[in-house]
């Protein structure tokens, strides 16, 4: 991949930990797509929406699944028709209140998050194996206090 800019030639440390963070986050996302795509025939949003519906079963509105994965409604809207119509999710009206959903997982479904689970965690062991474990909880403790500087 060509890059048009390097991280030694950005004007401060900030531009250069911001440049990391996004080139990082692209990166994930491209080798989660295609991990996705290649593994499991569908795209890494629909399988990020089966596994949060999977993680809290219930009633659930599509607002909530959105916020969860940094995702907009629509696009969540959009995931939800595609795994209804493939058969791995079920949606109804909520009891309690008409404004949310209760989404749940088919057999199929649960079985997808299941053996998606189970790639991503190689996939993540894979990138991890390159990563000096001891730096890890600094660079966890790092991005913390970056994101809640932000929020």
């Amino acid at each position: 991949m060509q890059q048009s800019r390097l991280p030694d030639e950005l004007p401060d440390e900030l531009a250069t930990l911001w440049y990391l963070i996004r080139n990082a986050a692209r990166q994930m996302d491209r080798q989660g797509e295609a991990l996705c795509q290649r593994e499991l025939g569908i795209s890494q949003a629909l399988f990020l929406v089966l596994s949060v519906v999977d993680a809290f079963p219930g009633p659930l509105s599509q607002q909530a699944v959105a916020d969860r994965l940094g995702l907009t409604k629509g696009t969540v809207s959009r995931q939800i028709e595609h795994a209804v119509a493939a058969g791995l999710m079920t949606v109804s009206v909520a009891p309690h209140t008409r404004r949310e959903n209760v989404l749940a997982l088919t057999e199929a479904g649960t079985a997808l998050v299941r053996r998606g689970d189970a790639l991503m965690e190689t996939s993540r062991a894979a990138m991890l194996g390159a990563i000096d474990p001891r730096d890890l909880p600094a660079a966890l403790r790092l991005l913390g206090r970056v994101v809640e500087s932000l929020a």
